[in-house]
């Protein structure tokens, strides 16, 4: 399986992911510099801060179906080439940035011409894979996704902290330490690019006959019916993982009084439960569940059973434990239904793993804003509200299918 091509293909997830990693820990105080020098000293940081990073999963709502049927009649190798240019040109438009506008602009044409990688790179994973494989290789892509996630906060801290920073001005153009980090990920677009150019091939495309039928109507007639349950537990999944790590971070600082470290490094532990157990659940999991839609409920109803226990105890090691259980159950759920999806359409992969990301693109809208929109009433409502959503889920899930009969 770790062939050349496979390589490339995580690499590219990684670097994706990491920029998305870089630029949380950055983007206010990069904000804070732009509207300083403006002399905007009176405008609201939070709420900039809040729309630029909502760009990226709008554009991934509205675009990943769109790009992922492009995918299927022209094979994702071009789409892979394109997402990685258009990556390289935000990261090198934000890092020149000096005003809110320009930053505005590099967003929305990077996410526009960015978001639809991780789907399309998933799509090529699974045209190269047989069904017997897939599981493995969507849970590996899982953990280089994770750990672009988990590199980027510590990548962003060491560029802007070290001593090498300068600042240079000509015009409109700026660049100082906070611009480093992302010429940084604008060069290591570029190599990944060039590495794809040589590395990928085209995949086989679908026959000319077919590929006619395959029309750009965005949710095809009858499609719903195969597909629809299992992009629902997509958006719900990442519905309940964003609320968790947005509303963590409030309930850390507010009502446990962590420090930002501590905060940190409980969702660093989240994050890397993810990624280390995704490729072993999809090497060991079907010694103990062979059927993937029992290991998918099971990490429905683990996750939502942690999120209802999480503030029953105030101990220290309660709260990681708990954080690293979530880890489990998700990580139960995300590859075995990415699996599931590409199995249910293996003429057009690249279509459902689009609208897959799009119906997750959903969840990471819905999650935070309504988590932290519950939690301003009580703070400890998220939690129970989410967990409860899962736990409900499991259950319907298992009652329907009759699943726990087998």
């Amino acid at each position: 399986m770790l062939n050349k091509k496979f390589i490339v293909l995580l690499v590219c997830l990684f670097v994706v992911m990491t920029g998305y990693g870089v630029l949380l820990p950055v983007l206010p105080f990069f904000i804070e510099r732009l509207v300083t020098s403006a002399g905007n000293g009176n405008t609201d940081i939070s709420f900039h801060f809040s729309i630029l990073t909502a760009i990226y999963p709008f554009a991934l709502v509205f675009t990943a179906p769109f790009w992922g049927k492009v995918s299927d009649r022209t094979g994702p190798r071009a789409l892979i080439i394109l997402g990685l240019g258009g990556y390289a040109l935000m990261q090198i438009m934000i890092a020149f940035s000096t005003n809110l506008a320009m930053l505005y602009t590099a967003r929305i044409l990077g996410s526009l011409l960015s978001s639809f990688l991780v789907p399309v790179v998933n799509a090529y994973i699974s045209d190269i894979t047989t069904k017997e494989k897939r599981t493995r290789a969507i849970a590996w892509a899982g953990t280089a996704a994770s750990a672009g996630v988990i590199t980027g906060p510590g990548i962003s801290g060491l560029l802007i902290n070290n001593n090498l920073h300068f600042k240079w001005q000509s015009g409109h153009w700026m660049i100082d330490r906070f611009s480093v980090p992302f010429l940084a990920l604008a060069i290591l677009g570029v190599i990944t690019l060039v590495a794809s150019l040589f590395v990928l091939k085209r995949t086989k495309r679908v026959p000319a006959t077919a590929r006619r039928k395959l029309t750009f109507q965005i949710f095809p007639k009858g499609k719903w019916k195969s597909m629809g349950e299992l992009l629902i537990l997509s958006l719900t999944i990442q519905f309940a993982i964003t609320l968790f790590e947005s509303v963590f971070i409030l309930y850390g600082k507010d009502v446990r009084n962590y420090s930002a470290s501590f905060i940190g490094i409980g969702l660093l532990v989240c994050g890397l439960v993810m990624a280390i157990l995704q490729p072993v659940i999809a090497k060991w999991g079907p010694l103990i569940f062979q059927n993937i839609k029992k290991q998918i409920l099971y990490g429905f109803l683990i996750a939502g059973a942690v999120l209802m226990l999480f503030v029953v105890d105030q101990d220290t090691w309660y709260l990681i434990t708990s954080i690293g259980l979530f880890g489990l159950g998700t990580s139960l759920v995300i590859p075995n239904l990415i699996t599931l999806i590409s199995l249910q359409e293996n003429r057009s992969s690249g279509w459902a793993l689009g609208m897959q990301s799009s119906f997750s693109g959903i969840g990471q809208i819905v999650g935070p804003l309504f988590g932290t929109a519950i939690y301003t009433l009580n703070n400890n409502a998220p939690f129970y509200v989410a967990g409860g959503l899962l736990v409900l889920v499991a259950f319907i899930q298992f009652n329907k299918n009759k699943i726990l009969k087998k």
